[in-house]
């Protein structure tokens, strides 16, 4: 990124100065009066960014991408007594998570810690509904 050199009155006289991007060294100039605007923190029209433009996107629109999103997850209805949804919505607020993510994370905690298949439903069967 090329600097860019402030003209001062008294170095403009010089020519090969002002179009150095360097500071020059004159005879008797103080150098105080020699400023280079860019680099760190200054600004510049070349940002020095237009090779990379970001990662490509994976998805064509949002509608798209709510559709991949969907197909990786199934959908399950949960239904029981008013009681136990109010419970769970309650751990939920403490927990300050949706009740979506409580039985998410309850599913894989019983998943990791009970052989269902071998061992069976908590409770017992009256007329084929759990009690």
């Amino acid at each position: 990124m090329p600097a860019l050199q402030l003209l001062l009155p008294e170095i403009s006289a010089c020519d090969e100065a002002a179009n150095e991007c360097h500071p020059a060294v004159f005879v008797g100039a103080p150098t105080a009066q020699l400023a280079l605007v860019g680099g760190a923190g200054g600004t510049s029209p070349d940002t020095g960014n237009e090779k990379r433009k970001g990662r490509r996107p994976v998805h064509a629109n949002a509608a798209a991408r709510k559709a991949a999103y969907r197909a990786e997850r199934a959908r399950i209805d949960y239904t029981d007594a008013p009681h136990i949804v109010d419970k769970l919505r309650e751990t939920a607020a403490q927990l300050d998570c949706s009740v979506n993510e409580l039985l998410q994370s309850m599913v894989r905690f019983a998943e990791t810690n009970r052989n269902w298949k071998q061992v069976g439903l908590y409770g017992a069967r009256n007329n084929g509904v759990l009690q």
